[in-house]
Parts: C-alpha cells; structure tokens; sequence
C-alpha cells in the first residue's frame, strides 16, 4: 500500500497522535507499582485494602490508555486499500472488540479497589468480589480481554499491516510478544516487561499513522513497480 503523507488528512494525523499518547499511557501503568497476581480473592482484597492507590491509579491510567488507541487503529482499517486490506479489517475489528473487553476489565478492578476500602475484609466481601468475577455479565468481557485483546486481536491487525506493508515484520513480531508476555507473566516482572514492549510498539505503529512513509518492502520482495502507458 503507497501512502503519501502529504495526504494525510488532519483526521487521520489526530487518530495517530491518539494512538502514539495510548501507546504511551500503556508504559505507565508498570511504574506505578507491583502487579497483583494473587489468585486468592481474600488476600487479593487485603492487599488492596492496605494500597488502594497503584491499582486504581493503574485501572484508570490503562482505561485512558484503551480509549485513546481506539482512534488509531480505527484510522488503519479505514485507510488500509488493496493488498491485505481483508487482513488489516478484519483485524482491527477484532482487535478493537478486545481493547473494548480490556477497558472493562479494567473498570472491574477498579471497582474491586472501592469494594475492599479500608479493610476489613470479611467473608461477606469476598463472596461478594468471587460474585462480580464469576457474574454472566462479566463473562463476555473477560472473553474480549483476555483473548481478543491480548492472544488473537494484535497479531492479527499487525501481521495484516505486514502483509498491507504497512509496517515492517520486526514491529509485528516485538508488539506480538509484548502482548504475550503481558498475559502469560501474569503477577511478575515479565508482565511489566511485556506492557513496557507493548506500549512502546503501540507508539510506534501510531507514529506510522501520523507520518506514513509509504510501502515497506520485507526482505525477499521487490517493491510492485507502477506501470507507464505507452
């Protein structure tokens, strides 16, 4: 796919910016403190209870985060002609339904920061955090989260733009493992990694919104060669 960038719309330059700031605001929330990766709700609660701060302030910062990348890859699907333009679509809806499951999932543990306040945790708050979890009302969000968002959206989108020559695979396959890394380092330093990666390919792939620079020729391939009437 050409893309000039003098012909950029100003929209489109807008989207890209949004993008780049989420990519941005995605490195935050690793600074902010430890993750909490407890699997038992009743310690997960008491550890809220006794710092309230960096889960909410990693909640809210990730919600802004999630909103702002919506724009951009919103921008790549309706820019995206020709060569692998099915790929990139497709991709950016998927991609796009999960960022929507990863702002809710997120307002979740929010709201699980207001449920155990101050302390103490009793049995009654902790069936009631096991309840919100488990609700039917929850489900599809966590299935948005955790499998569009981080396993099956980025990859898609990205090695779509790859084929699209939108971006080289390099960027594809280092946003891909920062998300994978973000999901299957649940509670360690290997999630912090994986968003700080994550956020920084994200950025990336915005910048490239705001300033295209036209085909990305991969190794091994020639650039299509424009043909000139006789």
């Amino acid at each position: 796919m050409d893309v000039d960038p003098g012909q950029t719309s100003l929209r489109t330059r807008l989207a890209g910016v949004s993008m780049l700031l989420g990519g941005v605001a995605m490195m935050i929330p690793p600074f902010l403190g430890p993750p909490n990766g407890s699997n038992d709700t009743r310690q997960r609660l008491n550890d809220l209870a006794a710092s309230p701060g960096p889960t909410m302030a990693k909640s809210l910062v990730f919600q802004a985060a999630v909103l702002l990348l919506l724009p951009g890859v919103v921008a790549i699907v309706g820019r995206t002609r020709g060569r692998g333009s099915g790929v990139v679509v497709s991709g950016g809806v998927v991609y796009g339904a999960g960022l929507v499951g990863a702002f809710t999932f997120m307002a979740m543990s929010g709201v699980e920061v207001s449920l155990a306040g101050d302390g103490p945790i009793n049995g009654t708050l902790v069936d009631a955090a096991d309840r919100l979890g488990s609700s039917p009302a929850a489900v599809p969000a966590l299935i948005l989260a955790l499998l569009l968002f981080h396993l099956v959206g980025l990859p898609w989108l990205t090695f779509g733009m790859v084929r699209a020559r939108q971006i080289p695979w390099l960027l594809a396959a280092v946003a891909t493992t920062g998300t994978v890394c973000a999901f299957f380092g649940s509670g360690t330093t290997v999630e912090s990694v994986g968003w700080l990666v994550l956020g920084l390919s994200l950025s990336r792939i915005g910048w490239t919104v705001v300033r295209p620079g036209g085909t990305v020729v991969q190794p091994g391939h020639a650039p299509a060669q424009a043909s000139v009437p006789a």
